[in-house]
Order: structure tokens, then sequence, then C-alpha cells
């Protein structure tokens, strides 16, 4: 395994505190190390790969906290003819289409996305699902609901989603602020939230929407989260939420707070009560990465821990108590995306020195981890046209979606894993 060892990584971590500094580092050693590490093939796979959209197209879905499959077997995917190693363009929209199979149902165009979470596209129920667009005449950024029997639209927001919770609610952010100061997950159709605007705490922040009747309001604010707990750092920085997730039962929900002095990042994990309307900071160690709810009470993920460790940590979410995963086996692959179905997890690495990305097939409660797969990632994707695995089980837990670059083209995959 060609992994970067633990001394590359302490360094990489001193590096993040120069981000500039550290893109340059990474740029020329990640290239120098490939010519000693690079392998002949471009993929490994325990189990047969099947790809869903025809190779005109590029194809993808988006984030991993989203499956493409609903319990029907009707899958979700972004398409577009454009090359997705440029960055995205308001002046190239892209369609979201629905299948069964290889065949393609219906599909409709989308004016807002991005390479890493597409257009937020994900099922609320097994007939409806949700994405975000531009609506160019309000001249604002809006969810839409298509129901798949209608073949059509049934309902329209003046929010776009950031996550949903069945058809009852979902909550919503500002993504011109997303887009100023983070445009890996923003839309390009609006002026970025200027310096003054990015200024106002206040009324900027999480949106709740009743999704049966439209009705919305200000759920969390960042001035909010900034007065959890007052930090020297927030003198002159740039706040901004991103990464919502909704507990399985909808009563609870975490998001990150991350803020930037200057180059330097800080990132805070949120917990937010619904029924007690009671705001809470779960992890405070300067670094949150990727997060999914393992279960109702429990946060799997990797970030910044006690004892500046950065590994997969279980947040409880009673008691603020943090563990590691038994045995430590994953924490030789460093970061990842997580995603929950059971006791089980599927998550990614970033590209290795061989510039293969890893899927790999882990247990939270037992450290139990086995790899399916490898996936070659070429330096022609990088910064906001990369592509992460994103790995994401099916609902019935016997797929794994993810999206790959290992042809030189951008597409969504999946692989059966069983039940």
């Amino acid at each position: 395994m060609s992994n970067f060892n633990s001394c590359e990584r302490t360094i990489a971590k001193i590096l993040s505190k120069f981000p500039f500094i550290k893109q340059i580092v990474k740029y020329a050693y990640s290239r120098l190390v490939y010519f000693g590490a690079q392998k002949k093939d471009k993929y490994q796979s325990l189990t047969e790969l099947q790809s869903y959209v025809h190779s005109r197209y590029n194809s993808f879905l988006g984030y991993y906290d989203k499956s493409p499959m609903n319990i029907q077997g009707l899958v979700l995917a972004c398409l577009t003819e454009q090359s997705s190693k440029q960055r995205p363009s308001a002046a190239k929209a892209i369609e979201l289409g629905i299948f069964t199979g290889t065949k393609l149902l219906f599909k409709t165009q989308v004016k807002s996305y991005n390479w890493q979470q597409g257009c937020r596209a994900h099922w609320l129920s097994d007939d409806e699902f949700i994405f975000n667009d531009f609506d160019p005449e309000a001249q604002s950024y809006v969810a839409r609901v298509f129901s798949v029997s209608k073949t059509a639209e049934i309902n329209r927001y003046a929010f776009a989603v950031q996550d949903s919770f069945q058809d009852e609610y979902f909550i919503s952010l500002n993504y011109r602020r997303l887009m100023a100061l983070r445009p890996d997950y923003g839309y390009r159709n609006l002026p970025v939230s200027d310096a003054e605007q990015l200024a106002h705490l206040k009324n900027d922040g999480l949106w709740y929407v009743n999704i049966q009747t439209g009705e919305s309001r200000l759920l969390v604010s960042i001035q909010q989260a900034c007065q959890l707990k007052v930090l020297s750092d927030f003198d002159g920085a740039q706040h901004k939420f991103n990464h919502v997730l909704i507990s399985p039962n909808g009563q609870q929900l975490i998001f990150m707070h991350r803020f930037l002095s200057g180059k330097r990042r800080t990132d805070r994990l949120l917990l937010y009560d619904m029924p007690t309307k009671k705001l809470n900071l779960l992890a405070d160690f300067g670094m949150v990465s990727h997060c999914f709810w393992a279960d109702d009470f429990t946060i799997l993920g990797y970030m910044r821990g006690p004892e500046n460790v950065d590994a997969y940590w279980l947040i409880n979410t009673k008691s603020g108590e943090f563990s590691r995963l038994p045995n430590n086996a994953l924490q030789g692959y460093g970061d990842g995306h997580p995603h929950v179905y059971g006791d089980w997890f599927v998550t990614d690495t970033y590209p290795d020195k061989a510039r293969m990305q890893h899927l790999l097939l882990c247990n939270w409660k037992t450290g139990a981890v086995k790899e399916l797969g490898q996936f070659f990632h070429g330096f022609d994707f990088d910064g906001e046209s990369r592509c992460d695995l994103h790995p994401r089980f099916s609902m019935d837990g016997k797929k794994v979606f993810f999206d790959s670059v290992y042809t030189g083209q951008r597409q969504l995959y999946s692989i059966v894993v069983g039940g």
C-alpha cells in the first residue's frame, strides 16, 4: 500500500497553517513520488463495476451523504457533455436524469451545480426527489421537487436545500456566502456575498423550511454559533456554515462552523436539538472533515479529537464523549468520506503516492476493514474539479455507489457488496 506515512502526514498537518505554501509543496511532492509508485492497472475491484450513463456523458451525483438509488431501484445521476476537468460555469447547464438500470426515464435541466455536491439531488420518498436550481426570473437559488410518477415538478421553494428529513422539512443555507468562502460547494449564478454582507452574522445561518407548507424561519444564526465560545481568532474572521447532516430520527442536526482568519481555517462541529432548540459545541479541536450519523445519538467522523489526534472518531451526542474505533485499522489511510448502513460504513481515501483512491468497507463497532477496490485519479482533475469517490450505500445496503475518474472521465459507478 503506497499511502503517505506518519512523517509525511505530520508535515502536511504543520503546513496546513500555511495554505499557500502547502499547496505548492503538495503539487511538487505528489508528482515526484508518483513516478516511483505508479501502477500499471487503473483500477482494481473485488466485484464487477456497473455504470449507468452513456460514455459520451460525464455522470456523477455529488456528496457522500446521499444515496443515488431509492428503495425501488431508481437512480439519480447528473449528466453533462462538457468537460468536468474545468471549473463549473453558470453559462453551461447540466441535466439531472432518473434511471432504471441503464434506461433513462426522464431528465431535467439544472443551472446551479458544482462537481463536489452536484445540485444536492436526493430522494424525499420513493416517488419524490429534491434538488437545487437557479430561477432567472426571481434571480434566486431555489429547491425544486419532482415526482417520478408525474414526471413533473410538483413544488418549488425560495430556499436552496442543504439536507432534508424525509418529506417533512429541509435545512437551507446561504449559497452566496458559501461561494465566497468555499467555491467548491457554491454556485455561480449570482454574485458572491461581499465583505459587508459577510460581516452580517445575525440574520444569516441555517433556515428551516417546512416541505408541506413552505413555511420558513431562521433556525440558527452564525452569530449564535460565535457566541457559544468566543475566540480571539474571531477578530476580523469570516464565518460560514456547511455540511448539514440531519439525524436518522429527524430530531437533531450537526453542521460545520468554519471561520477564516486570513488564510488560516478553523473548524468546529455544532449540534442543534430540534425539541429543545438548544445549540451545542460538539468538537472544538480545530479540524473537522467529514461526518455521518451512525445512529440517532452517535456521530462517526474524521476530525481532530482529544490530544490533538486526527482520526475517525465516534461522538456520543448525549454525553459529548469521544471514542476511537476499535483496533485503529483505518489510521494508516487518513481522511475519508464515511457513509453508514447498520454496523457498517463505506469510506474512501485521497489519492495515494500511486494516485490510487482506496474504497473501503468498515465496521464501526468492531473496527474491521476490508478493501473493495482501488481507482486511479489523474493530476488533470484538481482543485474544484477533483473527484473524490464519495461512496454511499444503496438504501437496502446491497450496493455501494461512488464517483470515479479512473477512465479519464467522471462517472457514477456501483458495485454489489451483499446485504
